[in-house]
């Protein structure tokens, strides 16, 4: 009883002072985590909390489209808070799970979709390392660019499979094909075919259907190799292509784009300007609130929702956020 008091106490404390802006909550995979194959760390959160944050934005904000967002970016979100749902990758379950949970709440998300996974035509490069870590023969290993060995838990395999990715994601010189050649040899895989249990991603005929009931779209390349690991001329054609592909599929335009991995050093000036050619809006990963004060229409900051966290646990990362926010102001 004692801690439910205390979750709703900081829940009212969290939302009071919380600022007025645009918060981009950024979801991926929605399910249950222990039963892929895969990365397990690209899962926000089960059906259950997905459903229960949905009523807990359409309570403290004011939930737009990304239709809404010139018209509050225009105006310097000053006066509301906004929040806005994207999702990334375009995985199967984000029809299967989300999307009914969005139509139920009459919440139009933005879904940015990576062309080469669609209609399960390719496994994610994160994905494919996911599951030849899961399977390693070995204990440790380390790839020839890696400054440092990484031990691998067989009781903690998200955790290895979030250090490995961590470094992956690190321009070291070497590409992700380089890199996954390397994986496979130094992880002693006796089978490489990876497993086809479970269909990943989306189908355009899905993406057609979340469409028409109101859904936006937005590339996020085509396939999703870091941005900033790329020559001016594939990210060029990365951000082109993509656009060209979605718009033909869904017989509709585009103006949004979100950088893959997303990260400060995931994109450069150079690509920023690439995609100020073909689009209107970019989203980062980079974890912030995006206020009169930060704003940048092509480095859009998001909320990552991970850890399956509940309401009260979402509203406590806002908090938490702001508090951070507060502190690199006073000490600058």
């Amino acid at each position: 009883m004692l801690k439910n008091v205390k979750h709703a106490v900081g829940k009212c404390i969290a939302n009071a002072v919380l600022p007025n802006g645009l918060y981009c909550f950024n979801y991926h995979r929605i399910g249950e985590a222990s039963l892929t194959e895969y990365d397990p760390n690209v899962f926000s959160c089960d059906e259950a909390n997905f459903s229960e944050h949905m009523l807990y934005l359409k309570k403290n904000f004011t939930v737009v489209s990304i239709d809404d967002l010139s018209e509050i970016l225009n105006g310097k979100i000053r006066d509301k808070r906004y929040a806005l749902i994207t999702f990334d990758d375009g995985y199967i379950d984000n029809y299967s799970k989300a999307f009914p949970i969005l139509l139920e709440n009459k919440i139009a998300s933005t879904f940015f979709l990576a062309t080469n996974f669609m209609n399960n035509a390719e496994i994610p490069w994160w994905d494919r390392i996911a599951y030849l870590v899961r399977h390693a023969q070995v204990d440790e290993v380390k790839l020839t660019n890696w400054s440092e060995s990484i031990v691998l838990s067989k009781d903690n395999v998200s955790n290895s499979i979030r250090q490995v990715l961590d470094l992956v994601k690190v321009n070291n010189g070497s590409t992700i094909e380089e890199i996954l050649i390397e994986l496979e040899q130094k992880l002693q895989i006796p089978d490489t075919k990876l497993v086809d249990k479970e269909p990943l991603f989306m189908t355009w005929d899905m993406a057609r259907e979340m469409s028409d009931a109101g859904m936006a779209f937005g590339s996020q390349t085509c396939s999703h190799r870091i941005m900033s690991h790329l020559s001016i001329e594939e990210q060029d054609h990365e951000a082109k292509a993509s656009k060209e592909l979605i718009e033909k599929e869904l017989n509709t335009s585009i103006k949004a784009f979100a950088y893959p991995v997303g990260g400060k050093d995931s994109f450069t000036a150079d690509t920023v300007k690439i995609i100020k050619k073909y689009y209107q809006i970019s989203f980062s990963f980079i974890s912030g609130i995006n206020t009169s004060k930060n704003l940048d229409e092509f480095c859009i900051e998001r909320i990552s929702v991970d850890s399956n966290c509940n309401a009260t646990q979402l509203s406590h990362k806002l908090l938490k956020l702001l508090l951070r926010k507060l502190y690199k102001s006073v000490w600058k």
